[in-house]
């Protein structure tokens, strides 16, 4: 099997808009989660969120904004600074053996509800515009980034929940151990609006109880959790084979030495955790060096 290696970051988020000021966030135990005016005007229980601070229009081609929703805008930021950081050039990028595979938890709903307004007051679907079909789609990550960036190779995207991201980058990784890719651009993003987000508040899924100290809202494992704090985001990261980045001169962030995927097959929000185990035996199968670090799924 081929080896696979991370030499490219990009991220959007409620800690910070580039991987340094993340890292920096992190070690200062910074909390991104704010006061929500938009959930308080609607009637939310829950009304914090993660929201981040960075204005995408901004940062990019007015001609890529037309097609991208707000969570597909932060992605094209996060894929933008992932390329820099790896160093990689048009060469690399537009090449048949360059992918993507990139998704999101869910599709555009403030898209979908807008077009929905329009046919409603207009007694039509004339007015919506040609736009809105890749803006709300649930591929949109994956489709209008590997136009923008020419991408020639794989090109689809994943849609699992909050196990999105992470099945995006698992199957980049067995796409270049198999041998089809030489470069994965791999992530995902999230969009953040009220539209989406009522689903889960009518649920009573979100914390509801520290609206009035919404930094200590998320708290995944203490005793007095009371839910989720939904948040938005992206995040890209550049894998790829071993050998190619070598000889690229490439820096190289890590390897990626196991990866596993299962379904629990027990309950949609309530798993049995056998699933889990079988996962975690599957991604160790292959490691050989000590676990020191797990991170979890604590959603609080």
């Amino acid at each position: 099997m081929r080896r696979v290696v991370v030499t490219g970051i990009g991220i959007v988020s409620s800690i910070g808009n580039n991987a340094n000021e993340v890292q920096t966030s992190l070690h200062d135990a910074r909390s991104g989660i704010s006061f929500s005016d938009s959930f308080a005007e609607h009637g939310f229980r829950c009304q914090v969120w993660g929201a981040p601070t960075l204005d995408p229009s901004a940062m990019i081609d007015r001609r890529a904004m037309r097609f991208l929703s707000q969570g597909a805008a932060w992605n094209h930021v996060a894929m933008d600074q992932a390329i820099a950081d790896a160093g990689l050039g048009e060469s690399d990028i537009t090449n048949e053996r360059t992918g993507i595979v990139m998704g999101s938890g869910g599709p555009s709903t403030r898209t979908i509800v807008e077009a929905a307004e329009t046919t409603l007051k207009n007694g039509s679907p004339k007015r919506i515009g040609p736009f809105a079909v890749p803006k709300a789609m649930s591929s949109t990550a994956s489709a209008t980034l590997a136009t923008w960036f020419k991408i020639h190779g794989v090109n689809y995207s994943i849609s699992s929940a909050c196990s999105t991201s992470a099945h995006c980058i698992g199957n980049g990784y067995e796409l270049i151990q198999w041998g089809k890719q030489d470069i994965i651009f791999a992530g995902g993003h999230e969009d953040l609006d009220w539209t989406m987000s009522d689903l889960f508040d009518a649920m009573g899924a979100m914390s509801s109880k520290f609206n009035d100290k919404a930094s200590t809202a998320s708290r995944a494992y203490d005793a007095n959790r009371d839910g989720f704090v939904i948040a938005g985001g992206a995040g890209v990261l550049v894998l790829e084979e071993l050998e190619h980045a070598k000889a690229r001169g490439a820096k190289i962030y890590a390897e990626i030495v196991g990866y596993g995927a299962t379904s629990d097959g027990h309950d949609m929000v309530a798993p049995s955790g056998e699933g889990a185990v079988r996962c975690m035996r599957q991604a160790l199968a292959t490691v050989s060096t000590p676990i020191d670090y797990i991170n979890t799924h604590g959603t609080s």
